[in-house]
């Protein structure tokens, strides 16, 4: 077996995957799941994710990326669903009122 590979439920896992090796419609499918959460994050709490609380949504969509299947390491997936979600912060219309 290979240094970057490990083996779960049978499977070869690449642990040195990035996102950028991802098939883009499995990035996405990401980003849209994220901009769902996020939505729901909106309509339940009224307020925009920042810091700790980008952590529920990135939790959410880690769920439904393992049931999918889809391998990625947190790492990955957090820093890059964490730069989406401030990208749908800054066009959110919540963002407007605050000014």
């Amino acid at each position: 077996m290979r240094k970057n590979y490990v083996k779960r439920n049978g499977q070869l896992v690449q642990t040195n995957k990035k996102w950028s090796h991802l098939k883009m419609r499995q990035r996405e499918w990401i980003m849209e799941i994220t901009r769902d959460e996020h939505q729901k994050y909106l309509e339940k709490h009224q307020r925009l994710p920042r810091k700790q609380y980008k952590l529920i949504i990135v939790g959410a969509v880690k769920g439904k990326i393992d049931e999918k299947g889809i391998w990625l390491s947190d790492h990955e997936l957090e820093n890059n669903i964490s730069k989406y979600i401030d990208r749908l912060n800054r066009r959110s219309p919540l963002n407007d009122k605050r000014r």
